[in-house]
């Protein structure tokens, strides 16, 4: 037993206390509920503790009841308070296959009432079921039953502790049912803080389920195992001591009160499982969280907050789609923000404003029906905004939001000109709780503009026209046309940095080409590098011609050298963030950009965005680069050739390749075509680059136009991965299907995007 439960008793002590009954957990928890319940009384004997001596050093806690007039009844007087009656006990018994059902139908003459139950001679075995049917037994043997009376909680608990301190039979296997009234005081969180802090350990976690789809809670001890290298988690052992459960305002329980040998080990499961079932179909449910327990018994809840001052009024709300519950049952309520107020300043040494926000009653909502199988819809509220020092009202305006939960919206700078405007989140429900938002949906935004002072929606890219509007001194107007002439080709390959541009907001490749160079009066190599390839430390890779001086700090002016051909691609300053997975890898997703995973099927489809780009970073199978030499290169180009020809005769055109080098030590390879389809030109786009532990292809499709700006874009999106050789893949990719035209070439790893636009435009039957 644990520390919690007994006193430290001497060490010759131990083999008496294996022959008395042992004091539960059950028993205090129930102590614990019950104080819950009104006041607190005092313990029995005047004990400030709450521990009793038995005189055999194993002191018993004794929870602290309320009053008997403490029962959410309102206060008795001595003179109107009935004299406590005279309840005989009770015997009876029953064959064990038939306790769970005589326990259910049992109707106790006291609300408060316990039953010793001892099984002796019990023998059975567990049946065979199918993988979804429930556990099935059967057993031989009696049960003898001893029921028990109370007029009150306080009295209740005295009798239990008394009885949890008698000696057992060391043949039988004895348990404590009970059961009382719960009271309009009682609060399923409240025990459940109660319940966690006193036995909540993490071999024996304290857990809390609604039941029978919502009808029925419950809080259990569960007890975790190590078996054969796995954790596995019994809710019914013999360590497991909580087992208690509230349906239709009445508590009952059933604990183990002695330690019986681990053979017997299905029979306590069956009486457990036999006896709760009883009450409800005790497979179908879910663990509550905190917020599920708070709103089985509440029905409303404000909470004020400081820094900025606001407060939130929520009641309860119900999923009328949930699809596993009724209304009866608590799984479908939710806390639905019906008012929320806030006071903040609108600038850091500006007025203070205030704004109300009030759910619009319609016929959709009524307080009473709102979600979307757990996910949280936009709601119509009403907002007001005001001038708190002068009281006027500068804005009244429907919106349309998503604020079930407190703080979902903050007011931040977004666009930096110095005004608080607002982040409105778009929260949603996994089982009551918050889930990741941008899992589900993007944020929305409402900018306070100072000229017309109101705040106004906008959208996420609106919002970042605004922030590059701001900082670049321009209206948004300016700004927006500014950022579609910037964006007609942002990617494009540039041989030498702007000036004034920062190196690190550059990816640089390096080509196979040589540029030659006249070494000009007072150049040395890291001169050169430094100006033509942008650092020093590349002057190992220039040239010179084999009489020239081996001193490389020694030119002759006039000489001839060759320098390797440097590219710089601008990174995006909008971007997206793109794909990550933490340690392993990286790619960018530009803006503006249609983006979508390969699944192995790469398709061109003309109601998407024009520009639509392919990728998902993948482990890299063959753990190499398979085309660093240039004897491999040039045998991947003569096979794309060679598919061209064979897969799509006629049909491909201005097929093209590049090969670059990176800093990183990786290289960058890519193809492009024109595809004819019969009735327009759509434009192909690969490239690829391999990593240690994972490997990117990115890949553009699109109806042809004038410029290069998809297959500038794709390059970027395959130049920037970045592979970091941590565990390779972490999922992604896991479930792609073959890559289409694996079996079409000698490269099974990468797409082939012939056979991919074979399939699409001359496969009989396909539109």
């Amino acid at each position: 037993m644990t520390k919690d439960l007994y006193r430290n008793t001497e060490k010759k002590e131990k083999t008496v206390l294996t022959k008395k009954r042992k004091r539960i957990i059950g028993i205090a928890a129930l102590g614990l509920l019950l104080a819950t319940c009104g006041a607190p009384s005092e313990s029995v004997d005047g004990n400030p503790d709450g521990w009793e001596d038995s005189g055999a050093g194993d002191g018993v806690y004794l929870g602290r009841f309320p009053a008997e007039g403490d029962m959410g009844e309102g206060p008795q007087s001595p003179e109107t308070k009935e004299e406590p009656k005279e309840w005989p006990k009770e015997h009876d018994g029953c064959r064990v296959q038939e306790l769970g059902g005589y326990l259910y139908e049992y109707t106790p003459v006291s609300p408060y009432a316990s039953a010793e139950i001892s099984i002796k001679d019990y023998e059975g075995e567990k049946l065979e079921t199918g993988w979804d049917e429930p556990s099935a037994f059967r057993f031989a043997g009696e049960a003898d039953i001893t029921w028990q009376f109370y007029d009150s909680l306080m009295e209740m608990e005295t009798a239990l502790n008394e009885a949890a301190r008698q000696e057992t039979d060391g043949d039988a296997l004895d348990f404590l049912y009970y059961t009382f009234p719960m009271t309009q005081n009682d609060h399923a969180l409240d025990l459940y803080h109660m319940l966690k802090t006193e036995y909540d350990t993490k071999e024996h976690s304290l857990t809390a389920w609604g039941i029978d789809n919502g009808k029925m809670f419950g809080f259990m001890q569960e007890t975790v195992k190590e078996e054969d290298g796995y954790e596995l988690t019994y809710l019914y052992s013999r360590c497991s001591k909580v087992n208690l459960y509230v349906k239709d305002g009445t508590a009952f329980g059933l604990t183990l009160l002695n330690m019986p040998p681990e053979s017997d080990d299905e029979t306590l499961e069956y009486v457990f499982e036999d006896t709760f079932q009883r009450y409800g179909e005790y497979g179908t449910g879910w663990g509550l969280d905190e917020e599920n327990l708070y709103w089985i018994d509440h029905d409303e809840r404000l909470t004020e907050l400081e820094n900025p001052k606001r407060s939130f009024r929520e009641v309860r709300g119900i999923d009328k789609n949930w699809e596993f519950v009724v209304d009866e049952g608590f799984m479908c309520y939710f806390g639905l923000l019906l008012e929320a107020d806030y006071e903040l300043p609108l600038t850091a040494d500006g007025r203070m404003l205030s704004l109300h926000f009030s759910l619009a009653e319609n016929e959709d909502t009524k307080l009473r029906y709102y979600l979307l199988n757990g996910f949280c819809s936009e709601e119509p509220y009403d907002m007001t905004v005001a001038d708190m020092e002068t009281g006027e009202v500068l804005q009244e305006r429907r919106v349309s939001l998503s604020i079930e939960l407190p703080d979902t919206i903050t007011y931040l700078d977004l666009n930096g000109d110095g005004y608080a405007d607002m982040r409105v989140g778009a929260p949603v429900h996994v089982n009551g709780a918050k889930a990741v938002e941008e899992d589900y949906r993007s944020p929305s935004y409402l900018l306070w503009d100072p000229q017309t002072e109101q705040f106004e929606r906008k959208s996420e890219k609106e919002v970042a026209n605004s922030r590059q509007a701001v900082a670049n001194g321009l209206t948004e107007e300016e700004q927006e046309e500014k950022t579609k002439r910037e964006r007609r080709d942002p990617f494009a390959l540039v041989q030498k940095l702007p000036e004034g541009a920062e190196p690190e907001d550059y990816i640089k490749l390096t080509g196979d080409g040589m540029l030659e160079y006249e070494v000009q009066e007072g150049d040395c190599l890291w001169r050169i590098s430094e100006r033509l390839c942008g650092s020093g430390y590349e002057w190992t890779a220039i040239v010179r011609a084999e009489d020239s001086p081996k001193d490389p700090d020694y030119l002759l002016a006039g000489e001839t050298v060759l320098v390797p051909e440097i590219f710089y691609i601008r990174k995006d300053p909008l971007s997206m963030g793109g794909l990550r997975s933490e340690g392993s890898f990286q790619i960018e997703q530009p803006y503006g950009f249609a983006h979508y995973f390969l699944d192995g099927d790469v398709t061109y489809a003309f109601w998407e965005e024009e520009n639509q780009i392919h990728s998902l970073p993948v482990t890299n199978p063959i753990e190499e680069n398979p085309f660093h030499g240039p004897e491999e290169w040039e045998a991947f180009q003569a096979e794309a050739v060679r598919c061209s020809e064979a897969l799509c005769p006629g049909k491909v055109s201005n097929l093209t390749f590049e090969k670059y080098h990176m800093e990183d030590g990786c290289d960058l390879y890519g193809y492009a075509f024109e595809y004819d389809t019969g009735e327009e030109i759509l434009e192909y786009v690969d490239f690829f680059k391999f990593g240690k532990a994972n490997m990117s292809e990115v890949i553009g499709v699109r109806e042809q136009e004038p410029n290069t700006v998809l297959v500038n874009t794709v390059r970027y999106m395959a130049a920037s991965f970045t592979d970091y050789g941590g565990e390779p893949g972490m999922g992604w990719g896991d479930d792609a299907g073959p890559n289409v035209g694996a079996d079409k070439w000698d490269y099974p790893y990468l797409h082939n995007l012939f056979e991919a636009a074979r399939e699409e435009f001359q496969t009989p039957g396909r539109e």
